[in-house]
């Protein structure tokens, strides 16, 4: 019975050894020099700014802002007023855009609204398409590094987005400034270094008209970006980042929407890596597709407190069973921790602010303990379906 165990703990823990190497190749190539992209030869043409919005009519006049100054003459800047009840449709008019309003309670979701708009453009298409979400900054000069690079490749490319925690957040937020840019800057920065290949991670994302005109965004996937990701990469599109392209947004100030945002994805890329995984790197194995095979270890990675906790559980039960007399598994698991760990230390040096490194200590105890929240029945309730993240359940009602 004890070679039996040790047998399962040894698979277990070589795939977690498997995972964890893959993370620290990631973390590896964020610290490598980074590829300079191609300069653009020719002007850009016209651009299309897509911005999806729900009930958002008391900031997304910041996020036009931001957008409005990078445009040309033939560029558009459309907002798609989703299911709305608030005036963000003529906000949206007043600061100078066009603004689209759609009515469809049964079919919710970013994806549906994106596609929404693609689809009232189609006779007057533009050369690219930016998507960008309503309570996000566009950062001086990103617009153009967006598009210039997306015509020259003829391939998607996705700004650097990141979150930042408010100036009077706590510091459990500070951690989740940190995750984020665990994957979105360091993990991508490695993946697309390696294997030409990073994750759509929301706004900032630029299509090539050729490819959008294509793709049907109303999937009603709750991760919609990953799933995209995926998508593009297995029909030979796979998206590129474009690091000096910077899009910021900040953590909903209310702990019930942050708990909530972190639900939805958590849940939503576990249960679509446990689906597509496997087979999008068998399928990437088989035709050859590099970034393919890549993208399914990368989504493959549980979040970081998860991998922590099983790299650790795992130490635990073979260090029991190699106790026991058998003990096959323990080097494993040990290598994995090992690897985990230093990839997490190697991203945070990476990207964090050490000298907060106290605030980061405080944070995590309580950052840990909303993981129960996140994997309780409210957090898999809320992972269900698409609800908006940046507010509480209570305000979302009110609004």
């Amino acid at each position: 019975m004890l070679l039996i165990i040790d047998a399962a703990l040894v698979i277990a823990s070589g795939a977690l050894l498997a995972l964890s190497a893959f993370l620290a190749l990631e973390v590896f190539g964020a610290y490598l020099r980074k590829r300079e992209a191609a300069p653009a030869t020719a002007p850009r043409g016209p651009v299309a700014v897509i911005v999806p919005a729900h009930n958002e009519a008391d900031i997304i006049s910041q996020t036009l802002q931001s957008v409005l100054p990078q445009l040309r003459d033939g560029d558009r800047l459309i907002v798609v007023a989703d299911n709305c009840t608030d005036a963000t449709a003529s906000v949206a008019r007043a600061a100078g855009a066009e603004a689209l309003e759609r009515h469809d309670e049964t079919r919710r979701g970013k994806g549906y609204a994106l596609q929404f708009a693609l689809d009232a453009i189609v006779d007057t298409p533009p050369h690219t398409v930016l998507f960008i979400d309503a309570d996000c900054h566009l950062e001086d000069g990103a617009l153009e590094l967006l598009t210039a690079r997306a015509e020259a490749t003829a391939r998607p490319v996705q700004a650097m987005y990141l979150m930042n925690a408010p100036e009077t957040a706590p510091p459990s937020v500070l951690i989740a400034e940190f995750a984020w840019a665990f994957i979105n800057d360091v993990r991508m920065r490695g993946l697309d270094r390696f294997f030409g290949v990073s994750r759509i991670t929301g706004a900032g994302f630029t299509l090539p008209w050729a490819i959008a005109e294509k793709l049907s965004l109303g999937a009603g996937e709750i991760v919609e970006d990953l799933a995209l990701t995926l998508d593009l990469t297995s029909m030979g599109k796979p998206p590129l980042i474009a690091p000096d392209a910077l899009v910021t947004s900040t953590f909903p100030t209310d702990e019930e929407a942050r708990v909530r945002q972190r639900a939805r994805w958590e849940h939503g890329s576990r249960r679509l890596a446990v689906r597509r995984a496997v087979p999008a790197f068998f399928s990437g194995l088989k035709s050859g597709n590099w970034a393919l095979m890549g993208l399914a270890l990368d989504i493959a990675i549980p979040p970081i407190a998860l991998l922590v906790a099983a790299t650790g559980a795992m130490v635990i039960l073979s260090s029991v069973v190699w106790f026991l007399g058998a003990g096959t598994s323990a080097p494993l698991a040990l290598a994995a921790a090992v690897l985990a760990a230093g990839s997490i230390v190697a991203g945070f040096i990476k990207c964090a602010d050490t000298r907060q490194s106290g605030r980061y200590l405080e944070g995590a105890k309580r950052f840990l303990m909303t993981k129960f929240s996140v994997y309780g029945a409210d957090g898999r309730k809320s992972a269900q379906s698409w609800t908006p993240t940046r507010r509480s359940e209570s305000e979302s009602e009110g609004s």
